[in-house]
């Protein structure tokens, strides 16, 4: 999977378009120093959403915006 674009909303808050699931928009919002997939507005047309899409999401976000240490030890 891959991050197609991606932008800043209100309330740091970022909205994000990826190639596996091209017609939904998935929110994400910042808690701590990282980011973390808050909604996503699925579309018909796309795959299902599983959990391991959604951490991958979480991982690509926070790669792009150099959080990805962060994210990782979290744990």
């Amino acid at each position: 999977m891959n991050l197609k674009k991606w932008g800043f909303t209100r309330r740091n808050s970022i909205k994000a378009e990826f190639d596996l699931f091209p017609h939904s928009l998935v929110i994400l919002r910042k808690i701590r120093t990282f980011y973390f997939v808050y909604q996503v507005h699925w579309s018909p047309l796309d795959p299902v959403v599983e959990t391991n899409h959604l951490e991958e999401m979480e991982l690509l976000v926070n790669r792009e915006l150099g959080f990805e240490h962060a994210y990782v030890s979290r744990r």
